[in-house]
């Protein structure tokens, strides 16, 4: 039993030196997305997604790197931006970027992996994003889907945010938030709205990177580095794809991703098989394809996932051997 204690106490004091490590990047991330929901300028610019043409593919990934959702967040978001009319690319855009960078994703990043991978991070999900716009536009283009039969049954009209909405599935659940039920309610000032947003950012954000450095810390501590070490540090001819494919089931967003990778930066870890990792385990989230498959026809599907599995293989290898 003391054994039993004393490994669980080790383990404790193993998350706390971990949690510690990264906490002030992590309120420097919260409250960057606090200021941006505060005063609604990811919304703002949305907004204009309708009116660029092609700049709206760029302004697309403009907004996804610094929006704050997650890929089951910005889904319904997209598909109701695609109702309203914005243009299936630049939603197409929104939404592969949108899950792969945020400002508390890329402070994380910085502080637990360096700076060098939080900015190849930044580019990589900017590429992502534009590969995505104009692949989509490509196929549109060559009538691989109509544009007026892109889902696969009605979406009911309506707002998204309304309690009565028709569909679970896209119903925007973000009334449930400390800062809609208990400060906008009762107040329009700027300063407690920040406030509440940032209790907003710190309970989601916290969860995950809790989940994170948890996972990093019993990683390191029981899993035999012999596994990992093969995958992580390129050994393998094929260790890109394979940790591209395997992320794929994984529902292991931006925050956890760069926190569980973490834990190997010292094996050393290799640059591409790194980097499929970081981008690979957000963009193809579980729930995100479960939705995709209920909702929009089979092609769209499929040419999300493609966008996906290639653009993350193609990046991985590009970093890895040119840089």
């Amino acid at each position: 039993m003391e054994s039993v204690f004393a490994e669980l106490m080790a383990l404790g004091g193993d998350f706390v030196a971990e949690f510690r490590f990264i906490f002030w990047y992590f309120i420097a991330g919260v409250a960057l997305e606090a200021l941006i929901r505060t005063f609604g300028w990811h919304i703002r610019l949305r907004k204009l997604l309708d009116r660029f043409g092609h700049g709206s593919i760029w302004l697309a990934t403009g907004i996804g790197l610094f929006s704050p959702l997650c890929a089951c967040g910005v889904l319904p978001l997209t598909i109701s931006m695609i109702l309203a009319g914005v243009p299936f690319a630049p939603a197409m855009t929104l939404l592969i970027t949108s899950p792969l960078m945020s400002p508390a994703g890329y402070t994380l990043t910085a502080w637990e992996l360096g700076d060098e991978w939080a900015i190849v991070k930044v580019v990589s999900a900017a590429v992502m994003g534009l590969l995505a716009g104009y692949t989509t536009l490509y196929f549109q283009r060559r009538g691989w889907f109509d544009l007026d039969k892109l889902f696969t049954r009605g979406i009911p009209e309506g707002d998204f945010h309304d309690p009565d909405y028709p569909c679970e599935d896209l119903q925007c659940d973000c009334r449930k938030m400390f800062s809609k039920r208990y400060v906008e309610t009762r107040t329009d000032n700027r300063f407690f709205i920040f406030l509440g947003k940032f209790v907003d950012g710190t309970l989601k954000i916290g969860k995950f990177t809790v989940i994170g450095v948890a996972i990093e810390v019993l990683a390191a501590r029981y899993i035999p580095t012999e596994w990992v070490t093969p995958l992580l540090t390129n050994a393998l001819p094929l260790s890109i794809p394979l940790i591209t494919l395997a992320v794929v089931p994984l529902h292991i967003n931006q925050i956890m991703a760069s926190a569980i990778l973490y834990g190997f930066v010292d094996l050393p870890l290799a640059k591409g098989p790194g980097l499929a990792f970081l981008i690979g385990a957000p963009v193809t989230a579980i729930p995100v394809m479960a939705i995709f498959l209920t909702f929009f026809r089979r092609r769209v599907f499929f040419l999300y996932l493609g966008i996906c599995l290639t653009g993350t293989i193609g990046l991985a290898y590009l970093y890895h051997y040119l840089f």
